[in-house]
C-alpha cells in the first residue's frame, strides 16, 4: 500500500519519522494504528482503510502523519517485521475469504424463502468550515436488527446495489443488496445519490464530490435542498452543527428570516446607514445560510449584495455603517430596494422608491426634425418636465430612470423630457421605424403621429407563378407601388434591401412577409432575367421555386407550373408510355420509364443512376422504343465492350427497332452513320474520332451509357459532348460520382446545361444543396429496395501471408517509399504524387507476386492460398468470376488454373468487343469453369449470372469499381447466392487499403442521398496506408 501523495508532503512524513514523532504502534482488525506528532493513523494495506485524524487528511486524502508511518513500515526493521505478518494474515484471509463468501451466498440464496430480509438508510452530516459544506456518512441496517453499518464506500455500495449484487456486511458475511430490499425513502435516497455519483463516463476518481477515499460525500449546491429534504424522510437522520443537532428545512432568504436589519437617519450634513447582521453557517460560498435551525437559500443578486455589505467597516457594536451625502438621497434610496430582499428597512418616508411608466410620443416637423415628449407615471403622479421631476415628494427608481437616459442617449437624445433631433435622409428615416421605434417600445409605450405615419409607405408583394416555353415567369404586384416605380422596387427587393425611394421622394417600405419573398428568391436570382416587373427563370428550377414559395399565401401558381411541380416531385404518378418492348418490366422498372417520359415531357434530361444489376438498359430500350417517332433517331454511346451488348438487347427485347453499330474501320462507321437505322449505338472513342461528322447530323435522344466514363470535365469527349446538339439526353450510371463531387458537375454539363452553377460557385456548395438542386434530375433504386428476392450476397476476407522472400522485397520498399515521404509536405507530395503511387503499386504486386515487374522466382503466398481456394470451389461445384488489375496477375493465375485442369476464359482491355460478348454469352450458357477478368476493364456492362463465387485478387482504392465488378454476377437473373472473396495478405498495405474503402463507401449516396462528402486519394489517405499517419 502506498498513498499518492505530493513528494512535499511525504518528505514532510519522513522528517516526522526521523524525530521520533512515530509511537504506540499496535495492531488492530483490519491493520495497524498509530500516534503521530498527537494524530491517530489507521494504516492497512487496503488504501480504502487508511486513514488519519488531522484536517489535511480530511481535505485531501494524504498527509504526513500517513507518510510518517508508511516510511517507518518500509525502513524501520520493526515495521517491516510487522508489515510482513500483516502481508501473511492477509493471504491466508484471501485464501478463505473466497469459501467464506461463498458460503454465505449459498445460505442466502437457500433460504431466502424463509428470511424476511430488508433494510434500511441514515445518514449523519457534519459541517465543515473549510469545505464550508456538509460532509455526510451513509449507514446501512438490516432489519430487524437495530446497528447500522458504516458504508466505507459510498460509490462502490451504489454500484453493489444496482448491479444486484453481494455486498460484505461485517468482516464475514455477505448480503445480496437489491433495490426493492430497501424501504420507499431508502430506496428515493439511492435513485438521487446514483444520479449524482454514478454518471455514464466517469469513475470515482472523476467524482468532486467524494471524499475520505469515498466514506464521506458532499452535496453539489444545486443538489442540496432536493437532498437535504430526502435526507430528512429517512429513518435516522442526524445533523452534527456548531449549534446543536438539527433536523432542517429549507427556506428562501427574504425580509423576515431575521439574518439582517437595516436603519437609516438623516443628520445634518450627511445620510447614516447601518447594518445589523446575525452570526449564520455560510455553505457553499454563501449560497445557503444555516440560522436558528434553518436553511436559507441565496440567490446570486443576494450573495453579491451581501458580499459588497460585508465590505464596510465595523463599529463597537458590531454594526457596518454607510455615510453617504445629502445630494445621494435617490442613489440610497434605489440601494434599499434591494435591501429590502434580504433584511428589514427602518427609514423615512422620502427614502420610499416608486417605480414609473413611461410614454414616448414622436412627431415629425416641417424641417425634418423629429420630436420627443417623455411622460412618466407614476400610477397616476404625472411627470412632463424637469421642474415637477425635481420637486417629487418620494425617490424615482434609479435604475428604471438609468435604462431610460441610457436608451435616449442611445439614439440621439441629450435632454430628458422635451427634445429634438434632424433625420433628413431617408436612410434615417427607415432606421428610425425599423430600430428605433422597436427599441423605445420594449421600454414603454410609443405613439406616432398622423404626420409622422405618413412619411413612409408600406407595401405588400403578390407574385405569379406561370410557364413559358422552358423558362419559369414570376410576376411582381407591388400594392400602391406607382407603374413608375415598379423596376425601382424590383431591383431593392432582389438586392435584399429593406426599403427604396420612390420618384416622388417618399420612404418605401417592403412589409416582413415581402422581404420573406426576397429571401427565399436569393437561390433562384442566378442567372435570371429581369425586366418590366417580371423574372424569369429556367424551368429547372421548379421544385426549388416551389419549395421556397409554396408556404406564402402571398404567391400564385398557374396550374401549368403546378403541374410541372407536382411531375417533377412525383414522378410515378406520371402515364406509363405504351410499351412495345417483348419483356415483362418490374415495377421498379416501370417507374423508371414513367421517370425517363415525364423528364423528355418537359424538355429535360437526367441521370438514371440504379445500382448496377437492376436493368438500366432495358428501362432506356422500353423508354425509346415508345417515345422515338418515324424519322426520329437515337444515338447511344458506350464503353467499347458494351456496344455489341447494346445491338444484342435491342434484338432481346425490341427486334422490330432498326438498329446498327457504328464501330470498326471508319469507313464503316461512317456508312452506319449515314444509314437509315433508327439506333445508333457507337463507343466514346469512335465518337471521338467521328465527332464533326457526328455534329451533321441529328439525333433526338442522346444516351450515355456507364457515364462515369465522362466525369472528367476537361477530357475532349466532354467538351465534345457538351458542345453535340440532341433533344433529349439521358445518363446512364450506376456509379455517377466515385471519388470527387465534381464529377456529378461534369455529367450533368452535358445531360443538362443550366441546372448546377459555374465550377468555382459549385466548389462552394455543400454535399446537401447539391443533392436538392439535382435530386428530381437523378433516379437511384439500390437492389436491396426493389429487389429483396435478389439471392443474398455474402462477402468474405481470405487472407494470406507474404512468403521469406516477399517479405524481404516488401519491407525494403516499404522503407525506401516512407522515408521518401517522411521528407515531404503536402505540396511536395502533390508534385511527386506519379512517383508516390508507382512506389505504392510496387507494394500492392509485391504482394501478389514479384514476378509481375521482375525476375522472381520464388513462391507467392497469395497464389498459394488462391490455389487452395479455387480447389475447393472447382470440388464444390463453384464458378468463379476472378478479378485483377494486373494483366500479368491474370495469365499466372491463368497458368495455375491451367495445371488443375480448370478450365477459364480471360478478359482484358484488349479483348476484341466481339470476342467479349462471345465469351460472356457462352459461359453463362454453361462453357469453361471460371472467368478471369481485368477489374478496368471489365468491371462494367457485363451479365456474368452464370458465376455463383467472385474473387477481388487485389484490392482497388475505391469500393465503388469492386461493386460494379461484383455486379457482374450479383445482378438481375441470378438465381444462386453469390459469395465475394477478397484477397488480403497480412501485415501489408492491402490491410490499410481495405480500411480506407470503409471511409469511401457510399460515395454515390454522399450526394445522390444527400448525405455528406468524401473526395478521392489524399495525401492523408496515403499516409495512412503507408503507416505513416
Amino acid at each position: 500500500m502506498s498513498l499518492l501523495m505530493p513528494g512535499r508532503v511525504r518528505n514532510e512524513g519522513i522528517a516526522l519519522y526521523e524525530a521520533n514523532q512515530v509511537a504506540d504502534v499496535m495492531e488492530t482488525s483490519q491493520g495497524y494504528e498509530a500516534q503521530v506528532e498527537g494524530q491517530v493513523v489507521h494504516y492497512a494495506l487496503n488504501d480504502q482503510l487508511t486513514a488519519c485524524t488531522c484536517e489535511l487528511f480530511a481535505q485531501k486524502g494524504y498527509c504526513p502523519h500517513i507518510a510518517a508511518l508508511e516510511y517507518y513500515f518500509k525502513q524501520d526493521d520493526e515495521g517491516k517485521h510487522l508489515l510482513e505478518e500483516e502481508k501473511i494474515q492477509q493471504e491466508e484471509a484471501a485464501s478463505l475469504h473466497p469459501r467464506l463468501a461463498f458460503g454465505t451466498v449459498f445460505l442466502n440464496q437457500v433460504l431466502s424463502d424463509a428470511t424476511d430480509r430488508s433494510y434500511q438508510l441514515s445518514v449523519q452530516g457534519e459541517y465543515s468550515s473549510y469545505e464550508e459544506t456538509i460532509l455526510w456518512s451513509l449507514y446501512l441496517t438490516r432489519l430487524p436488527n437495530a446497528r447500522p453499518y458504516v458504508v466505507r464506500d459510498v460509490y462502490s455500495f451504489l454500484q453493489t446495489v444496482a448491479a444486484r449484487d453481494s455486498y460484505q456486511i461485517g468482516k464475514r458475511y455477505y448480503e445480496p443488496l437489491r433495490l426493492e430490499l430497501f424501504d420507499r425513502t431508502s430506496q428515493d435516497v439511492l435513485a438521487f445519490l446514483s444520479r449524482l455519483f454514478l454518471v455514464d463516463g466517469t469513475d470515482r476518481h472523476q467524482q468532486p464530490f467524494l471524499h475520505n477515499m469515498g466514506r464521506r460525500f458532499s452535496l453539489p449546491v444545486t443538489a442540496f435542498e432536493e437532498g437535504l429534504t430526502l435526507f430528512e424522510q429517512l429513518h435516522g437522520f442526524v445533523m452534527h452543527l456548531p449549534e446543536k443537532e438539527t433536523r432542517a428545512i429549507v427556506i428562501p432568504l427574504t425580509a423576515e428570516s431575521g439574518l439582517f436589519s437595516f436603519a437609516v437617519q438623516v443628520q445634518d450634513q450627511s445620510i447614516l446607514m447601518t447594518m445589523q447582521e446575525e452570526k449564520a453557517l455560510v455553505l457553499y460560498g454563501g449560497a445557503y445560510l444555516f440560522y436558528k435551525g434553518n436553511f436559507y437559500q441565496v440567490t446570486q443578486e443576494q450573495a453579491q449584495l451581501i458580499r459588497q455589505l460585508r465590505t464596510l467597516s465595523l463599529d463597537e457594536a458590531d454594526r457596518r455603517s454607510l455615510y453617504v451625502s445629502l445630494d445621494e438621497q435617490t442613489r440610497l434610496a434605489q440601494l434599499l430596494v434591494d435591501l429590502r430582499t434580504i433584511g428589514k428597512v427602518e427609514a423615512p418616508d422620502s427614502f420610499s422608491s416608486r417605480d414609473f411608466k413611461v410614454t414616448f410620443a414622436f412627431d415629425w416637423q416641417a424641417n425634418d426634425r423629429l420630436t420627443l415628449a417623455v411622460l412618466y407615471d407614476y400610477d397616476g403622479y404625472m411627470v412632463r418636465d424637469a421642474y415637477t421631476y425635481a420637486n417629487l415628494p418620494f425617490a424615482s427608481h434609479l435604475h428604471h430612470e438609468q435604462s431610460i437616459n441610457r436608451l435616449l442617449k442611445r439614439h440621439g437624445f441629450s435632454q430628458r423630457f422635451a427634445q429634438d433631433k434632424p433625420l433628413a435622409s431617408p436612410e434615417a428615416l427607415y432606421q428610425f421605424f425599423s430600430q428605433e421605434v422597436p427599441d423605445f417600445e420594449r421600454y414603454g409605450e410609443v405613439t406616432l403621429s398622423e404626420n409622422l405615419i405618413n412619411q413612409r409607405d408600406i407595401t405588400q408583394l403578390q407574385l405569379d407563378v406561370s410557364t413559358q416555353a422552358n423558362l419559369l415567369d414570376i410576376s411582381f404586384d407591388f400594392s400602391g407601388v406607382a407603374e413608375a416605380d415598379v423596376d425601382l422596387a424590383m431591383e431593392a427587393l432582389l438586392n435584399q434591401e429593406d426599403y427604396y425611394l420612390g420618384n416622388n421622394g417618399r420612404l418605401v417600405v417592403f412589409d416582413e412577409e415581402t422581404k420573406a419573398l426576397s429571401k427565399s428568391l436569393q437561390v433562384l436570382r442566378q442567372g435570371s432575367q429581369v425586366k418590366d416587373g417580371h423574372m424569369a427563370v429556367n424551368a429547372l428550377a421548379a421544385v426549388q421555386l416551389a419549395d421556397q414559395l409554396e408556404a406564402s399565401d402571398a404567391v400564385r401558381f398557374s396550374v401549368d407550373f403546378e403541374r410541372l411541380a407536382h411531375d417533377l416531385r412525383h414522378p410515378e404518378d406520371f402515364p406509363l408510355p405504351d410499351l412495345t418492348v417483348q419483356a415483362t418490366l418490374r415495377d421498379y422498372q416501370k417507374d423508371g420509364v414513367r421517370w425517363l417520359a415525364m423528364l423528355e415531357s418537359h424538355g429535360f434530361g437526367g441521370i438514371l443512376a440504379d445500382d448496377m444489376g437492376l436493368g438500366k438498359t432495358l428501362q432506356t430500350i422500353s423508354f425509346l422504343t415508345s417515345q422515338i417517332k418515324t424519322g426520329e433517331r437515337a444515338l447511344i454511346l458506350a464503353p467499347s465492350s458494351l456496344v455489341y451488348n447494346w445491338r444484342d438487347e435491342f434484338a432481346k427485347f425490341s427486334p422490330q427497332t432498326s438498329v446498327a453499330v457504328a464501330y470498326g474501320p471508319k469507313k464503316e462507321r461512317l456508312a452506319v452513320l449515314k444509314s437509315s437505322a433508327t439506333v445508333v449505338i457507337t463507343s466514346y472513342a469512335s465518337f471521338r474520332q467521328d465527332a464533326e461528322d457526328y455534329q451533321n447530323e441529328h439525333f433526338t435522344y442522346l444516351i450515355l451509357d456507364e457515364a462515369q466514363a465522362l466525369k472528367n470535365a476537361q477530357t475532349k469527349t466532354a467538351h465534345l459532348l457538351r458542345d453535340f446538339a440532341s433533344d433529349h439526353c439521358f445518363a446512364l450510371s450506376g456509379t455517377p460520382i466515385e471519388n470527387h463531387l465534381s464529377e456529378i458537375w461534369s455529367i450533368f454539363q452535358i445531360v443538362l446545361p443550366g441546372l448546377l452553377p459555374s465550377k468555382k460557385a459549385f466548389n462552394n456548395l455543400t454535399a446537401e444543396e447539391v443533392g436538392r438542386m439535382i435530386g428530381p434530375f437523378v433516379l437511384r433504386r439500390r437492389k436491396e429496395e426493389v429487389l429483396p428476392e435478389l439471392p443474398d450476397l455474402t462477402e468474405m476476407v481470405y487472407t494470406n501471408e507474404l512468403t521469406e522472400e516477399q517479405k524481404t522485397l516488401y519491407l525494403a520498399q516499404l522503407r525506401q517509399i516512407q522515408d521518401r515521404i517522411r521528407q515531404l509536405n503536402d505540396a511536395d507530395m502533390s508534385q511527386q504524387r506519379i512517383e508516390i503511387l508507382s512506389g505504392i503499386t510496387r507494394l500492392r504486386q509485391i504482394c501478389d507476386t514479384p514476378a509481375l515487374f521482375t525476375d522472381f522466382k520464388g513462391a507467392s503466398g497469395k497464389l498459394e492460398s488462391l490455389d487452395t481456394l479455387l480447389e475447393q470451389l472447382k470440388e464444390n461445384g463453384h464458378r468463379v468470376l476472378l478479378f485483377s488489375q494486373f494483366k500479368g496477375m491474370l495469365e499466372a493465375v491463368g497458368e495455375l488454373m491451367a495445371k488443375k485442369g480448370i478450365t477459364s476464359y480471360q478478359l482484358t482491355g484488349s479483348t476484341p468487343a466481339h470476342e467479349r460478348q462471345a465469351m460472356t454469352k457462352a459461359y453463362n450458357m454453361g462453357s469453361r469453369d471460371n472467368f478471369l477478368i481485368s477489374l478496368k476493364a471489365g468491371g462494367v456492362g457485363l451479365n456474368l449470372t452464370g458465376a455463383d463465387t467472385v474473387i477481388l485478387i487485389d484490392l482497388w482504392w475505391n469500393p465503388a469499381v469492386e461493386m460494379q465488378a461484383i455486379s457482374r454476377a450479383h445482378r438481375l437473373g441470378q438465381k444462386q447466392k453469390v459469395d465475394v472473396y477478397r484477397l488480403i495478405t497480412r501485415g501489408t498495405i492491402e490491410e490499410r487499403i481495405l480500411e480506407l474503402q470503409e471511409g469511401k463507401r457510399e460515395l454515390a449516396s454522399l450526394v445522390l442521398d444527400t448525405n455528406n462528402q468524401r473526395g478521392g486519394l489524399t495525401n492523408e489517405d496515403i499516409r495512412h496506408i503507408l503507416g505513416l499517419d
